[in-house]
Parts: structure tokens; C-alpha cells; sequence
């Protein structure tokens, strides 16, 4: 008797997981690859963060006994969590990154992306099953494929939701170019503030835009009070974290080679509005706005802003040798060397300070580079001390002299 009754409550507890739903398989991402080669089906492969009350939502729906009907015929499937060893070997094999939680991606038998998906929650089980299994419709049906939105794409299709989905297909395989195109086809459909302001188009400002002089991103950061009602138990920083997420793309993304200082003036105003404090955020667009002076042939602006820095930040020895090196090869113009004499001197002061003897290559090029200004502005008994002295350090340090004594050659 006390046998039968543990195996039916066992059959109550396990039978159901192991016979209903989806089954998931174990295994690295070749493993899987050729398990679905050898049964002539498609991966899907369940991406999941622990913590995400979406992922935990979505959890009992993969084992309901519809959708493993509809699963298990087709799919070799697994599940793997966001930060795990798999998680990192397939975002690095297949270049893919995760713009949002849970997500479904779908793999030929060449283990070649041909569909992603991120099922959204409904209002009750049968919607939400409905939805996944709709999601697996569309990784069985080539033209409704992500791996096919660029030829819909180039044919003129431009609805919401398409675009939308395009968007975070686009975010998740690093296309930034053709992100910023549909974030520039977002704002050509949302005009009204009212459509910019609700919670799809917050949505679609947090996720899927990713340059600053985009419309959307413009309205965003000018009414940045309208969005706070935004911010929740789940994420109370939702604003500043689409704030900083969409100036971060801006600053090293397509335009990062074209942006104007008075553009990365600007972010970085808005950062500090975001409450983040001046002498945090000025690291993270200094050589940004450095770059963009010098594009402009603005040698007086770069050196300005680099004095204006030097009073709120806290330097070390290889932050003095980078810049005096960035401005020797930069600067348009000799109106900078005033400056970059002051901060070869502080430059310098801090070596001496810090004991970093394995640095004393550096120091070297730092006297070097202080030659190298002194020369462009004809002042050669100056350069002669400073190469001199370079040549010095180099010997002691026992390192290869000749840029040193080419240098002091130029100043004879």
C-alpha cells in the first residue's frame, strides 16, 4: 500500500513536467546543433535571466501540454540562463547580444540564426499560449521570418509592429546601421507628443533608439519629468538607464567619428541632469569631445576643456601621457603648448610619486613628446633639455634609446 501511494503521488508531481510541455535538452551549442541535425528539426534555444519576473512568467506556459504538442514535433529545444558559461560561448559564436528578457532564438541545421522572438505576457494562459506557439509558427515559416525582415524591409514595409520587432532583431545581431534606420523610421510614425510619451513609445525609446538627434530621443531628453512615471519596483531607474543607454550608442556608435563638440557638449549636460555627478561623467565623453574639437580644427576649445577637466578629475601619471601624446598628433595648431608644458610638469610630478618604475618608458615618452611641442614652436634649446632628458631616462631604464636620440638629433 505505502508503495502504490508514493507512486502515484510521485506520477502527480514528475509525470506532468516529463510528459507535458516542452522538453528541453542539455548540452553546449554544437551538441545541440547536431541534435537537431540528426532528427531533422530546428534548435530553439530559451534565453533566460534569474531574477526576471518576465522569464518566471513565461516559465509555466513552455510546460503547458498545448505547446509542448506543438514544440516537441519540430524543435530540438534548450534553455539556457543569460550569465552562464553556454549563454557567453553562444553569444560569442553566433555574435549575438540580448536586448530584452526572455527571448527565443531559432537555429537551422547549420546552426545559423533564422528567427528571434520575445514572447510578451497575456492577460490569461490561453493568450499566452497562443503567443508562443505563435512565435514557433513563424521560425517554421521562412517569409515570416527575422532572418527575412531586410528583404520586407527593402520592399517598403514599415508598420509598428514590424518595425518594432525588426528593431530588436537588428539590436540583437549588432546591426547599429540598420538600428539607427528604423529608429528614424519610428519617428517619422510617432509625431504627437502623446504617442512619444505613452508606454509604447517610452518602450520603444528605452529599447530600440539609439541615437541622440533622433526626434524621439530629442522629445525624450526635453521632457524627461513626463517619463517618470516610468520608473517601477521592477526597475526604478528605467528613465536614467534609457537616458544613458541611448547616449552610450550615440557616443561610440555609427556617428562616433562625425559627432560635433557642441553634440557631445550637450550629452554630456544631460547626464549630469540625470543626477549622475560632473566629475563622474566627464571621463566618459572627454576624449569624445577632445576628438570632435579637433575635427573642427578648434585647437583653443580641446585645450579648454581638457584645463576645465584637469580641475575636477583625479589624474594619474598615464593620463598625462596619453593626452600630451593625443594633442602632439591632433592639434591643428601650436596654440595648446602653454598648456601641455604644465601638464608634463604635473604629469611628471605624479611619477615621481606613484613609484611606477615599470612606467619608466612612458616617463621617457612623456619628455619626448614635450621635445616634439617645444619644436613646433621653434624653441629648440627647450626641446634640446627635454629630449636630453628623455635619452637620460630611456638609459637608465635600459630600454631601445633610439627614438630619443633621433629626437635629440632633430633639435641640434
Amino acid at each position: 500500500m505505502k508503495s502504490t501511494l508514493f507512486s502515484f503521488v510521485f506520477s502527480l508531481l514528475f509525470f506532468p513536467v516529463l510528459s507535458q510541455g516542452i522538453k528541453f535538452e542539455e548540452g553546449n551549442f554544437q551538441q545541440l546543433v547536431n541534435l537537431a541535425r540528426q532528427q531533422n528539426k530546428l534548435l530553439m534555444v530559451e534565453v533566460y535571466l534569474n531574477g526576471c519576473p518576465h522569464c518566471a512568467a513565461l516559465a509555466p506556459v513552455l510546460q503547458e501540454k498545448k505547446v509542448g504538442e506543438f514544440f516537441n514535433p519540430a524543435f530540438v529545444s534548450s534553455k539556457i540562463e543569460a550569465n552562464s558559461p553556454i549563454s557567453k560561448e553562444l553569444q560569442l559564436q553566433k555574435g549575438i547580444t540580448y536586448p530584452e528578457f526572455p527571448l527565443l532564438f531559432f537555429f537551422d541545421a547549420n546552426g545559423q540564426l533564422i528567427h528571434q522572438a520575445a514572447p510578451a505576457e497575456r492577460p490569461n494562459r490561453a493568450e499566452f499560449i497562443t503567443e508562443v506557439i505563435k512565435h514557433g509558427n513563424e521560425a517554421l515559416t521562412p517569409t515570416l521570418r527575422t532572418s527575412n525582415y531586410a528583404a520586407r524591409y527593402a520592399k517598403g514595409e514599415r508598420g509598428l509592429e514590424f518595425l518594432v520587432n525588426y528593431g530588436k532583431y537588428a539590436k540583437a545581431t549588432k546591426d547599429i546601421t540598420r538600428q539607427s534606420q528604423i529608429g528614424n523610421d519610428f519617428a517619422k510614425l510617432l509625431t504627437k507628443p502623446a504617442d512619444m510619451e505613452s508606454a509604447n513609445g517610452f518602450y520603444i525609446i528605452s529599447r530600440l533608439i539609439n541615437d541622440f538627434q533622433n526626434p524621439l530621443a530629442k522629445h525624450f531628453f526635453a521632457n524627461l519629468p513626463k517619463y517618470q512615471k516610468y520608473n517601477n519596483a521592477e526597475n526604478p531607474k528605467a528613465v536614467k538607464d534609457a537616458a544613458e543607454a541611448i547616449i552610450y550608442n550615440t557616443l561610440y556608435g555609427p556617428r562616433t567619428n562625425s559627432l560635433k563638440a557642441a553634440e557631445v557638449v550637450a550629452m554630456r549636460e544631460a547626464m549630469i541632469k540625470l543626477g549622475n555627478p560632473a566629475k563622474v561623467v566627464a571621463p566618459r565623453t572627454l576624449l569624445k569631445e577632445l576628438e570632435a574639437h579637433f575635427r573642427e580644427k578648434n585647437t583653443p576649445a580641446a585645450t579648454a576643456r581638457f584645463n576645465e577637466y584637469r580641475k575636477i578629475a583625479t589624474m594619474d601619471f598615464l593620463d598625462y601621457s596619453y593626452i600630451v601624446r593625443l594633442f602632439n598628433e591632433k592639434a591643428t595648431e601650436n596654440s595648446y603648448v602653454p598648456s601641455l608644458i604644465l601638464w608634463v610638469n604635473d604629469g611628471a610630478k605624479l611619477f615621481k610619486t606613484s613609484n611606477a618604475n615599470h612606467t619608466k618608458d612612458k616617463l621617457a615618452d612623456l619628455y619626448n613628446d614635450l621635445s616634439k611641442a617645444y619644436l613646433k614652436t621653434g624653441k629648440k634649446a627647450e626641446g634640446k633639455k627635454a629630449a636630453q632628458e628623455a635619452l637620460t631616462i630611456a638609459k637608465a631604464a635600459k630600454i631601445d634609446t633610439k627614438p630619443y636620440a633621433d629626437q635629440l638629433a632633430k633639435c641640434n
